[in-house]
């Protein structure tokens, strides 16, 4: 399993990260794709280690559970692949899982991403 901190991530992403991470009011949508008018993505080198098919597993820890459809897991898989600790998300080099848990107060809200080599 691969952590890795706000730091990580490219300064410009900081509040976003924030901002979902830790929502003030978690009733408002997020936010999922910027219009960055720079087209796709294109292929960038994941950091050295690992080049095989990945698990990447978004567990979101929380006091009030959510819909399946809205933990926005592709949120979180984005953020690994700009950092680049995923050089790619696509179902041949990734198998995303999501899943949730109760926490009984708010300041125990979080999420738990996993990276796991297959």
């Amino acid at each position: 399993m691969k952590a890795f901190a706000l730091t990580d991530l490219p300064a410009h992403l900081h509040g976003q990260v924030i901002a979902q991470l830790h929502p003030k009011d978690s009733r408002q949508a997020p936010v999922l794709e910027s219009d960055l008018r720079d087209g796709a993505l294109g292929k960038g080198k994941a950091k050295e280690g690992h080049s095989g098919r990945v698990l990447v597993r978004v567990t979101s820890f929380r006091v009030r559970l959510l819909d399946e459809d809205n933990l926005c897991e592709k949120y979180h898989v984005d953020c690994c692949r700009y950092a680049g600790l995923l050089s790619g998300d696509d179902p041949s080099q990734a198998k995303i899982e999501t899943g949730q848990q109760k926490v009984k107060r708010k300041d125990q809200e979080h999420v738990l991403i996993e990276i796991t080599p297959l």
